[in-house]
């Protein structure tokens, strides 16, 4: 069954997330601070959601970052910490991303942006990429303010547009985001990108393609 709405995450799936690495990187003087960084704010985004609480993705961002700072002697102010996450705001597609869309849109495909980042933010990021005006809807989990992978959070995209989990399709490059997606009941394609391995625990995704340019022949 062809979808009727295909939703994607965004960051690291549609967006590089090369700059935003070396910037945290020459923050901290230390190539593995972005690997350490990043999965503790989705570690906290998750911590908050399973107690049952909700803060947005970049307060939990600036905390995450204070946080490890400490492990490399580093000492930053409020707004030093900011103006290195804000890179996030500036991130390119990777070239599969804009041509792949455009062939999804114009075969009548719904396109669905849908992150764990705060709404203005994810404004930012797609019309700094020029891909804003190809999504049918933009959505953050502010909305819901459950993080993804929670069920909830796929659950509220369906019901915004009156849809069944078996006509959605969740594209994404994180494996975690893939597993939330298909135990919600929705169909999957796992994007390939660079540093990702599937993880083999989870249902394996309906698709698993190389990049967006692919999916349209996929389909």
């Amino acid at each position: 069954m062809k979808p009727e709405i295909i939703i994607f995450d965004v960051n690291h799936t549609l967006l590089n997330m090369f700059t935003l690495k070396e910037e945290v990187n020459a923050a901290l003087e230390n190539e593995m601070g972005f690997e350490i960084w990043f999965p503790k704010l989705l570690h906290y985004s998750l911590v908050e959601t399973t107690t049952k609480n909700y803060r947005n993705f970049t307060e939990i961002a600036l905390e995450t970052f204070r946080m490890i700072s400490d492990k490399f002697d580093k000492s930053f102010t409020n707004s030093e910490v900011a103006n290195i996450i804000s890179e996030i705001t500036k991130l390119p597609p990777f070239p599969d991303v804009k041509p792949g869309l455009e062939e999804l849109k114009s075969s009548g495909y719904r396109l669905i942006a849908f992150s764990n980042g705060k709404h203005d933010v994810l404004q930012s990021q797609l019309k700094f990429a020029e891909l804003n005006s190809i999504f049918d809807g933009i959505h953050s989990v502010e909305e819901v303010k459950k993080y993804k992978p929670h069920p909830r959070s796929y659950h509220y995209i369906l019901n915004k547009y009156r849809i069944t989990a078996q006509k959605a399709l969740m594209v994404a490059a994180h494996p975690w985001d893939i597993l939330g997606a298909k135990r919600a009941g929705l169909k999957t394609c796992f994007i390939e990108r660079p540093g990702e391995i599937f993880y083999q625990l989870a249902d394996k995704p309906d698709l698993r393609l190389n990049g967006i340019d692919k999916i349209s022949q996929n389909l």
